[in-house]
């Protein structure tokens, strides 16, 4: 089968029509989404995006809804690029990113409205829109869809300063793993997905959303990140996703209060994923000797999010990022380099083609960046060929890039940006007086907020004095 999101939409409305898709909290209480009606909006949102002139790349600045999934697929599905923006970029952030990167229209949640209000007076050229003003005529008709190999998403990968990289992605790249994934975790339309993870990130918004189109499996969603464990009891899941800082959380509540972590995750648990970011080995083994069925996975935005996964219920080395997918081309490079092919591959940074060409070997491998080693099958990571923390929610944090950010500052002589106490801290060294304070938030506001320095020190005539 050619895997679309019209395809998929047309078959699936036939199989799973009057079920319950997608729910969402409105008063307190859940709100169910039938697969059909989850489909007729995307019909006619498409309708609404193509008669009311969005153009063709469209913006979603916005937190998780379903109103952001059905936007999400009538632009992917039937009308050109859907960029989605981080829910927690500033106006700044945005501001930056739109004086070189060309959109055409903006929609945002109201949560939003004042940055975007802002953003409108300056980008009078961009169509601005409140997602909660949309209004959907009942009637539709269906769009022609999209070509597979066109791109149709842009997802931001983790940056640092400036811009971070735009990657693009079509429905090729995106379908190109759900049949190895589905080998590893056999879940389908009787599965409950409980999603808290962000839209805008290839984790969730492939993994977890746009395979849940194929599979018509149930998605209930988070409603406040601070209500996640009340919120799993209450929706008892059998698919739970996250990165290593909940699954951390986990461990620490746990063992602190004699909790079984397979009740605390609601009794129903049949697929326990990890990815974006490394789980220490001992909460891997504590989870899975808990009978939870955790399954490491390892990917990239460029990548469409996956590379490798453990297979369901498999022996663990607790080391590995488990299984490489049998239908790409992993390989260490003569330098150690994770490099890979295959369809899953994405199309390019975009309106980056210096970028996109260097991220490519001369045989047409992605470079990866991250250092491994191949075992019977299993990938491992060993390092970062660039310097980078990783943060336990799965954020890169580039030290070089914040250390440029002090360059030209007088009397400081040098900068060591590194991770201390799961902070990011660093070291000045200076050669006469500075207000260091000034320059650190000087520095931090010009960085997106998961990045930002948190704890400094100053070097100053072999003497040194910590602040905070």
């Amino acid at each position: 089968m050619e895997y679309t999101i019209d395809n998929a939409l047309k078959e699936n409305i036939v199989k799973y029509g009057s079920r319950g898709y997608i729910y969402e909290k409105e008063n307190g209480k859940y709100r169910e989404h039938t697969y059909r009606e989850f489909c007729e909006d995307v019909y006619r949102c498409s309708n609404y995006l193509h008669d009311n002139g969005f153009g063709k790349v469209i913006a979603l600045y916005a937190a998780n809804s379903y109103k952001y999934m059905v936007l999400d697929t009538a632009i992917m599905g039937y009308i050109g690029i859907c960029m989605t923006l981080s829910k927690e970029w500033t106006y700044d952030d945005i501001d930056r990113m739109l004086e070189t990167k060309k959109i055409d229209s903006l929609i945002y949640d109201s949560d939003r409205a004042e940055s975007a209000k802002r953003l409108a007076e300056k980008h009078k050229e961009i169509k601005f829109v409140c997602m909660e003003e949309i209004k959907l005529s009942e009637e539709y008709t269906i769009l022609s869809p999209q070509d597979r190999e066109t791109s149709c998403k842009v997802i931001f990968s983790s940056g640092t300063t400036g811009i971070p990289k735009g990657v693009m992605l079509c429905q090729r790249n995106m379908f190109a793993s759900w049949e190895n994934l589905l080998r590893r975790a056999h879940f389908d339309y009787t599965d409950v997905d409980y999603l808290f993870l962000p839209l805008n990130h290839t984790y969730a918004g492939i993994c977890n959303f746009l395979y849940s189109v194929l599979s018509g499996m149930q998605i209930w969603l988070c409603s406040d990140t601070k209500k996640i464990f009340e919120e799993i009891l209450e929706v008892r899941p059998t698919m739970f996703c996250a990165v290593p800082l909940i699954y951390e959380r986990l461990y620490s509540v746990c063992l602190e209060k004699n909790l079984n972590p397979v009740e605390v995750l609601g009794g129903r648990i049949r697929f326990l994923f990890c990815g974006g970011a490394y789980m220490k080995p001992e909460i891997r083994k504590y989870l899975k000797e808990c009978g939870l069925n955790l399954m490491e996975a390892y990917g990239l935005s460029e990548t469409s999010s996956l590379i490798s996964t453990e297979y369901s219920y498999s022996d663990d080395d607790f080391t590995s990022c488990g299984k490489i997918y049998e239908h790409l081309d992993v390989k260490i490079s003569d330098d150690g380099e994770i490099i890979v092919k295959g369809d899953n591959i994405f199309n390019g940074y975009y309106q980056d083609k210096e970028l996109t060409a260097k991220c490519f070997d001369k045989d047409g491998y992605f470079k990866t960046g991250d250092l491994g080693d191949i075992r019977d099958g299993k990938l491992y990571i060993t390092g970062r060929k660039k310097r980078v923390i990783i943060l336990s929610n799965g954020e890169n944090v580039y030290p070089d890039d914040i250390e440029r950010c002090f360059e030209g500052t007088a009397n400081i002589a040098k900068v060591k940006v590194f991770e201390k106490n799961k902070e990011i801290f660093a070291t000045l060294y200076v050669s006469g007086e500075i207000n260091a304070e000034d320059v650190v938030v000087r520095v931090n506001a010009s960085l997106p907020k998961y990045s930002r320095i948190s704890a400094y020190e100053v070097i100053r005539d072999s003497i040194s004095s910590r602040m905070k």
